[in-house]
């Protein structure tokens, strides 16, 4: 099950590194929206995320992440599983931009 919260706790869980500071979270409707800042060693980046279950554990989500150097804005519909899978890559990406 998806929950405000979900997010915040994919990047916690996944990358021991980060600092994560919620700014906003709430649900509208279905949708699930979280905003947090997060500190990694070389600097920081602002990300937003959006998710709404459909049917048959299927997920509409969307992503935005913004740093000094990357925007990278992504979506799609995917079941959990490849979801988490889609937002530890592309976490994963802007980190490796940051430190590089």
């Amino acid at each position: 099950m998806n929950k405000v919260g979900y997010f915040r706790d994919i990047l916690e869980e996944s990358f021991g590194n980060l600092r994560v500071k919620e700014v906003y979270s709430t649900t509208l409707g279905n949708r699930n929206v979280e905003i947090l800042e997060v500190e990694v060693d070389k600097g920081r980046f602002l990300a937003m995320f959006q998710s709404e279950e459909k049917k048959h554990g299927l997920y509409l989500w969307s992503l935005i992440i913004t740093s000094a150097n990357n925007t990278r804005t992504i979506q799609g519909m995917d079941r959990m599983d490849t979801l988490e899978l889609r937002i530890r890559d592309n976490i994963k990406s802007i980190i490796e931009g940051i430190e590089g």
